[in-house]
């Protein structure tokens, strides 16, 4: 018989918890006491919070090596519960990614790593994201060769095969390497054109904190005169797949 006992909460607050007295040693190791949940969920919460801090997504693999093997059975309810403790402690919200690794996305659409770190590289950076991520979607086909890309950072006044940029250092590295390992974007090889090219699109972290709206919107306050975002025809039907929940465009 279970033997009821008071535990609390990351969050303070007290909850009814049960100690099991198995009548053996395996069947013990298979129970989930509340106080076990919370604690496994707090372990995974903190390699969330290291990983997002590092801006690389946190793989399923980590998470379960941090899960006694015995408790595997519970991942499910330890990632609820995880999930639960960043949304009401922290404010972020967890996200899986199409291969089963996870993402914090806040509500005001800022990743977690960037609501840590304010500074002046910081701002650019993500001004940065944010100027090559519109560009992106204003494409017809929500993808950018490799060449329009320079030519329309170079308007800018970003180099993207400088090194030692004053303010964003290596941009090359940023393009190529450190957006793509952040999946902001995806590079991809176009074998269709002689040579082949290389090609952006938007990354999976971009689909989950961007919202297509307010960047079409934001569009047509550059362009002026009151330009109604209904005339991007295609942006247009892309914010309205957004909207109604459809998965994002293959």
């Amino acid at each position: 018989m279970p033997r009821h006992t008071r535990i609390e909460d990351s969050s303070g607050g007290e909850e009814e918890g049960e100690e099991y007295e198995p009548p053996s040693q395996s069947q013990g190791r298979s129970q989930l006491t509340q106080q076990d949940l919370t604690m496994h969920a707090g372990l995974v919460c903190n390699l969330l919070l290291a990983n997002e801090h590092k801006k690389i997504p946190t793989k399923r693999q980590d998470i379960r090596k941090l899960i006694l093997k015995d408790q595997a059975r519970h991942f499910p309810a330890i990632m609820k519960k995880a999930s639960e403790l960043m949304e009401r402690v922290f404010g972020y919200k967890v996200k899986e990614l199409e291969d089963k690794n996870y993402l914090l996305i806040n509500g005001l659409g800022v990743s977690g790593g960037e609501r840590i770190s304010g500074t002046k590289t910081q701002a650019a950076r993500t001004g940065l994201i944010t100027a090559v991520l519109a560009a992106i979607f204003m494409t017809d086909t929500q993808k950018m060769k490799e060449a329009v890309m320079e030519e329309y950072l170079k308007t800018l006044g970003v180099d993207v095969q400088s090194k030692a940029n004053p303010v964003l250092g290596n941009v090359n590295k940023l393009i190529y390497q450190d957006l793509v390992r952040e999946k902001y974007l995806e590079v991809s090889l176009d074998k269709f054109t002689d040579p082949p090219t290389k090609e952006f699109r938007w990354g999976e972290r971009a689909h989950l904190e961007l919202n297509k709206k307010e960047i079409l919107e934001l569009v047509c306050k550059i362009y002026g005169d009151n330009m109604d975002p209904k005339m991007w025809t295609a942006q247009w039907k892309e914010v309205e797949k957004e909207a109604s929940g459809t998965t994002r465009p293959s």
